[in-house]
């Protein structure tokens, strides 16, 4: 099978391809990779050329769709750059393994047909229908007769790969295929050979590298380490001493104490090392983890996951990416009562060619799946937000990381994550992004992205009021009594922040800005996002970690059945017969919808039918309020087992409760001005007077009480005691 390789900005802009934004298509007329930035397009309705700045055609949206022709988007609303699907290319398979296929679809098909007719014939007949007999006649009849044994194999197979010629092909391969045949040190030979030189900086072509390791191996004549005699741990100085390339081996081969650590190989075929180095390439993960069993995990860290070499080594834009938190060390208010709120957790991530950050999310939850995802939503297409932030500095930065690093937390090893980063590959048209775990208690890993952190946290203590200072200078202010930001507002701060960061010269960059650098970066590599369809979009919602089948009620997901006219057909069962199974995507900001997948592609959206309100719309409601109303329910209920329709009424009794309690506070707030004042004895003030509360409105205290009287008792409730305390005073 052909292992796709991933779609290049040279590819996609040049000259004679076309793409379509907002209903209008565009021929490119020209793009030049020196000059990443600016792409020179023709509308199909204008005779002039109009410039466009590649952030805003890769912009999440307005959605901008390429192909190489006119008419594939003319033909094709969805645009030529979506996502094939998964296929076995015929042509790469071997002739005979297709022959055998066609024989087998042959083969089950003849025989279905056949027995539909002998099953007929017996009911029109009135005859009693048995299905073995039948098929063994049914097989019996066919040109070349099978066996009834042979044709239920025949029947699995073809029933397995939903009769698909070439991945029927496929699975007739030997179980055998693909597996290497390679004796251990000769094996040892190829992995040296690709540390030393394909992993290097500059990285070297496949062709060279094998074209090194066959000169190597001829000089030695064929002489390399004994890897199974000395292990892992030993023969540094004869490997060094074999790939020197200058000397000859005779004097290895004279020294007995040498010569018993060395064997001979056989050098691999052209072939194999091709499909080899394709397999480290498109299996990462797997290449990662046979080079530590291979080399060890020290030598894995040396070479590949330890920050300063990350910092030295990194060769283009996006090679490596590092992810962390940090809690923000400032204060903020809510909007209506300017109540000091908890403090904000930032994600961030960073390139380690350009220390550019690429993506940022904020939010009042621990680190979570949400914020690693959000964070690469950000990330991934170009930031379209900032006028909006008043911020007039470029912000360049996007892209699909190729390897994402994150610390071990728990929050991270999620199913969501994963299924995520195949979704973005797009099946091989876009970077096949790999997730790299760092080590726990291991701070130096993360070296990269916490020194933005602590440049972050100084801005913040000397620009913000409301910042959290350090131990020994908490005696300046009281952080509390001195916030005033809203939450829009540190969003502001925060990005502006960053884009000031972005441009700040780095001693460590020559004296260029991280933004500098990466325009730098642009002309040796164009990042590529994939389009922001409605599918994707879907796959940033966090992933269900059970599937779903659906049934008569719909899809149950968290005592909820979710279901739309347009799932009808998950209902039915699949070519097998057998029931489908469904996994789920939610957004815990509102679980009144979720999106249904199957085996990675977006069948449709449903709907909760126990959040339907009267006028066909849904209740929004996030998965804390769900789970607090259950709470609730279960609570006042224990004996029984609460029903959806129990604890949605307790979810909207919990919504009264609080914007009753919202009330009471703001008209407390109000008595205690005006007791403030009254104290004081001094005149009411102009705010004080706009406050004050005509008579009218002073009947609604005794309501009060008594609402807050058949929550908790009097001598228990601060609040009931404060409002006695005010109608005494007013």
């Amino acid at each position: 099978m052909k292992t796709r390789l991933p779609l290049t900005a040279a590819e996609v802009l040049q000259a004679g391809h076309w793409f379509r934004r907002e209903d209008r298509l565009f021929e490119i007329i020209a793009w030049d990779a020196k000059a990443p930035l600016r792409v020179v397009a023709r509308a199909t309705d204008a005779t002039s050329d109009q410039i466009f700045m590649l952030t805003d055609l890769f912009a999440p949206t307005p959605l901008t769709r390429f192909a190489a022709t006119r008419a594939e988007l003319g033909e094709s609303p969805t645009g030529a750059t979506q996502p094939p699907a998964s296929v076995v290319d015929a042509a790469s398979l071997p002739a005979h393994l297709l022959r055998r296929a066609d024989h087998i679809i042959t083969t089950v098909e003849a025989v279905q047909a056949a027995i539909e007719q002998l099953r007929r014939r017996q009911q029109v007949a009135a005859q009693p229908t048995l299905l073995t007999e039948i098929t063994r006649q049914a097989c019996q009849a066919l040109p070349t007769p099978v066996s009834v044994s042979g044709y239920y194999v025949y029947r699995k197979l073809y029933q397995a790969h939903h009769g698909d010629r070439a991945l029927l092909a496929t699975a007739l391969h030997r179980q055998t295929f693909g597996k290497t045949r390679l004796d251990a040190n000769a094996q040892h030979f190829i992995d040296t050979i690709i540390r030393r030189f394909y992993r290097s900086n500059p990285p070297l072509r496949a062709e060279t590298v094998y074209g090194i390791a066959q000169q190597l191996w001829e000089h030695n004549r064929h002489w390399w380490l004994n890897h199974e005699q000395t292990g892992a741990s030993g023969g540094e100085e004869l490997i060094e001493r074999l790939l020197a390339g200058r000397q000859a081996i005779d004097g290895l081969l004279a020294d007995p104490q040498q010569v018993q650590h060395l064997t001979q190989i056989q050098l691999p075929s052209r072939a194999w090392f091709y499909g080899y180095i394709s397999w480290f390439n498109a299996q990462p993960g797997d290449g990662a983890q046979a080079y530590i069993t291979r080399q060890g995990r020290a030598d894995w860290e040396a070479n590949f996951l330890l920050f300063d070499r990350f910092a030295q080594t990194a060769t283009l834009p996006l090679q490596y990416v590092f992810a962390d938190h940090y809690k923000l060390d400032v204060l903020h208010v809510d909007d209506e009562f300017r109540e000091v709120l908890g403090r904000l957790w930032l994600t961030l991530l960073i390139d380690a060619y350009s220390r550019a950050v690429l993506g940022v999310f904020l939010a009042y939850e621990a680190p979570n799946i949400e914020s690693i995802q959000g964070a690469l939503r950000h990330a991934i297409w170009p930031k379209a937000d900032l006028a909006a932030f008043g911020i007039d500095l470029p912000w360049t930065c996007y892209g699909i990381p190729h390897r994402l690093f994150l610390d071990n937390a728990w929050a991270h090893q999620s199913h969501s994550l994963e299924s995520l980063v195949k979704a973005l590959a797009g099946g091989g048209c876009y970077t096949q992004m790999e997730l790299v775990f760092r080590p726990s208690y291991q701070a130096r890993y993360g070296g990269l992205v916490e020194r933005i952190f602590g440049n972050l946290a100084g801005q913040l203590r000397a620009r913000l009021p409301g910042a959290l200072l350090r131990p020994d200078q908490r005696h300046w202010h009281n952080s509390s009594q001195g916030a005033c930001l809203l939450y829009r507002d540190v969003v502001r701060i925060v990005h502006q922040l960053v884009v000031d960061y972005l441009h700040t010269p780095h001693r460590e960059l020559g004296g260029l800005t991280p933004h500098e650098q990466w325009l730098a970066g642009l002309q040796l590599m164009t990042p590529v996002p994939p389009p922001f369809t409605p599918h994707l979009a879907r796959c940033f919602w966090r992933l269900h970690p059970d599937p779903r089948r659906a049934t008569a009620n719909g899809l149950a997901l968290f005592d909820l059945h979710y279901w739309d006219p347009a799932l009808d057909g998950l209902r039915s069962p699949d070519r097998q017969g057998h029931r489908r199974s469904f996994h789920l995507r939610y957004d815990p900001a509102d679980v009144s919808r979720i999106a249904v997948f199957e085996e990675g592609q977006w069948l449709g959206d449903g709907y909760a039918r126990e959040l339907r309100l009267p006028d066909g719309s849904y209740e929004p409601t996030s998965l804390w309020e769900l789970t607090l109303a259950k709470d609730l329910a279960r609570q006042q209920s224990p004996r029984r087992t609460a029903h959806p329709h129990s604890w949605l009424v307790h979810l909207l009794e919990t919504r009264e409760l609080i914007a009753q309690r919202q009330e009471e506070q703001k008209l407390i707030r109000r008595r205690l001005q005006q007791l403030r004042e009254h104290r004081r004895g001094r005149p009411a003030t102009a705010s004080a007077a706009a406050i004050k509360l005509p008579v009218a409105e002073a009947g609604p205290l005794p309501d009060i009480a008594q609402a807050l009287a058949k929550q908790v008792t009097q001598d228990s409730d601060p609040r009931m005691q404060l409002l006695e305390a005010l109608r005494e005073v007013l």
